[in-house]
């Protein structure tokens, strides 16, 4: 899987996060989360303020429910296509994520002008980026 496209669809979906009121992470029991990640992303940006709750999913993927607005799926089942899908190894998503979050949220977005990354000033192509997806699968 191209790793552009997973870098891509993981700022989208820390976007959206960001954006939203509050967020739900849905995750196997071997992923490990950090359940002061809200605390630092306030830390960051005291501006944001939304709560994260983390919840056990019995499937094997991590599901992201942002009240207010769509979120997405890691892992292998494709979501419904309002939502971004990030077909990759859980954990390492998962950290990822995490990892966009920080740099986002340090950069002051969304309150900021151009430091949501190349994809932030267009609206978000889901169903373009799944096709690059199935691009890359058939090479």
């Amino acid at each position: 899987m191209s790793v552009e496209l997973c870098s891509r669809s993981l700022r989208e979906l820390a976007r959206r996060m960001l954006r939203s009121r509050g967020v739900i992470i849905r995750l196997p029991m071997e992923i490990v989360a950090d359940e002061n990640l809200a605390i630092q992303i306030s830390d960051l940006a005291p501006n944001l303020y939304f709560g994260i709750e983390f919840k056990f999913n019995p499937e094997e993927e991590i599901i992201v429910t942002n009240i207010g607005g769509f979120g997405g799926v890691i892992g292998p089942n494709i979501p419904d296509e309002s939502e971004v899908w990030i077909p990759m190894d859980l954990q390492i998503g998962f950290d990822q994520l995490n990892s966009q979050l920080m740099k986002l949220a340090s950069a002051g977005y969304p309150g900021c002008t151009g430091c949501g990354g190349p994809d932030a000033e267009t609206p978000w192509d889901e169903i373009s980026i799944r096709k690059l997806f199935g691009k890359q699968s058939d090479d």
